[in-house]
């Protein structure tokens, strides 16, 4: 069993090397996100690799990792492509992210230190001088999630929550931009982390619950609408 560090002591987190295959996960997670790249478009490894000067050895090591994340699905003879979500797929796991996320929140309340509280302080302030940018608000909506979420002290809870999360980050562009949902979703974000600051379970818990509920029901009201439309064409 491996030491654990001392109360009190910081732990430093150096970064991460970058390499060619870190940095093409990175532009392609973020073109994904973005909507660059739409779900269901084809990977195709040679025009990637072309695409960003490298053979196509990292290009297919990149493809594993965004698969990993569930943004891209690998089909035997096919290849590669970005990873298409029905509305019922979405549906799936907007409930049983509500669920879960509903139950994190009332484990991590009564857990919040003064610490935490200001780490999500600074995140809401920092989305506030980026709306116009859909990669950093995908990247610190993740984090005021996963900050609060961690408190609870409940690890496999936590990895759920963020495997799930990651599977619907490249269908937030279309509640930021396309229904331009992200105010709203901000002005919860300050309703929460004020319920937080009081130590109101129910309160946070209840907010958290219908924050991520309604955007849920808008992007998958919104693909449902796009696919009915597709299929009339």
């Amino acid at each position: 069993m491996p030491a654990t560090p001392e109360r009190g002591i910081k732990i430093t987190q150096f970064p991460i090397p970058r390499t060619v295959k870190n940095g093409l996960v990175e532009n392609l997670r973020d073109e994904i996100i973005r909507g660059g790249i739409a779900p269901g478009q084809r990977l195709r490894l040679e025009e990637i690799a072309a695409r960003f000067d490298v053979s196509t050895m990292p290009v297919r090591e990149a493809l594993r990792d965004l698969e990993a994340e569930g943004l891209v699905t690998n089909f035997p003879h096919r290849g590669a492509v970005v990873t298409c979500l029905s509305a019922d797929d979405l549906k799936d796991i907007y409930d049983v992210r509500t669920t879960l996320e509903t139950i994190a929140t009332r484990l991590a309340v009564p857990n919040m230190t003064e610490e935490t509280l200001a780490e999500l302080r600074s995140v809401v302030e920092q989305i506030d001088t980026c709306l116009g940018d859909v990669v950093t608000l995908v990247k610190l909506n993740h984090e005021f999630h996963s900050t609060l979420y961690a408190a609870s002290g409940r690890r496999h809870l936590c990895e759920l929550i963020r495997i799930l999360r990651h599977r619907t980050q490249h269908y937030l562009h279309a509640y930021i931009d396309d229904l331009g949902g992200m105010p709203h979703a901000q002005s919860e974000h300050r309703t929460i982390l004020e319920a937080c600051r009081r130590g109101d379970v129910e309160q946070a818990a209840s907010i958290i619950h219908d924050h991520v509920a309604q955007v849920g029901h808008a992007i998958i009201a919104y693909v449902r609408q796009h696919d009915e439309t597709e299929a009339r064409i």
